[in-house]
């Protein structure tokens, strides 16, 4: 089973970040240009929540809100959810499933490391499912 460590060894370990008296406008622009949906926010050098589309979708644009003239922390979700880079994929989408969520922070001694999302653990399951299955086949005609 892959570690977080080899999924973050594969994608990088940069990590968007915005400080938290940002308005939701640059957060959401940032997120855009990176093509991604979260973007930690930080409080100085220490990550203090996450913004992410879903909570634009729910504390921005349903309750009628400006993206102009609100702050990200006022609207982040906080506390972060983490894991280990030693930690297994199935152990962090278990995380996720169990917290619903689609973003951990990856964390190793108390510090932030990476950003993992669904999306990144599907894709190395299934690079790790294609392998298995190519193994098998070689095995299967004779060609180990």
């Amino acid at each position: 089973m892959p570690t977080i460590r080899e999924v973050l060894t594969q994608k990088g370990n940069n990590v968007l970040t915005v400080s938290g008296q940002a308005s939701v406008l640059e957060a959401i622009g940032i997120m855009s240009e990176a093509n991604v949906g979260a973007i930690v926010v930080q409080d100085g050098d220490k990550p203090s929540g996450i913004f992410t589309e879903r909570d634009y979708l729910r504390k921005i644009a349903l309750q009628g809100l400006s993206s102009k003239n609100t702050a990200v922390s006022d609207v982040m979700s906080s506390p972060l959810i983490t894991v280990s880079s030693a930690d297994s994929t199935r152990a962090a989408m278990q995380t996720m499933t169990e917290r619903r969520c689609r973003h951990l922070i990856v964390a190793d001694g108390g510090k932030m490391v990476g950003i993992v999302s669904l999306g990144d653990l599907v894709k190395s399951m299934l690079q790790e499912k294609e392998a298995e299955v190519e193994q098998l086949s070689s095995y299967i005609s004779g060609n180990y």
